[in-house]
């Protein structure tokens, strides 16, 4: 069976989202479930997630990042972070 590993940098990145997933989807008005569907993962993936009860593999955090990101829950000037961590990207795909 293979062995769930992830650079300590994509982890960081993913925790920087995890923390604040949330918050952005009740700033978005997304449910879990709405979440769920939008990135091809159950509600109660999305549900443990949030809790922490399972990873969030990298391909997962970019589908996630890519919608939120389209039904506006960053911006540049409140949101920083994403935005540095989005700027990450390139070298650690």
């Amino acid at each position: 069976m293979p062995e769930f590993v992830i650079s300590a940098e994509r982890q960081q990145l993913i925790e920087n989202l995890v923390e604040r997933l949330p918050m952005i989807r009740k700033k978005v008005r997304l449910s879990q479930d709405d979440l769920g569907n939008m990135v091809g993962k159950s509600r109660q993936k999305i549900s443990d997630v949030e809790r922490r009860s399972a990873p969030l593999g990298w391909d997962t955090y970019v589908a996630m990042c890519t919608m939120l990101e389209l039904v506006g829950a960053f911006d540049p000037e409140n949101d920083a972070w994403y935005y540095e961590d989005k700027g990450c990207w390139g070298k650690l795909l």
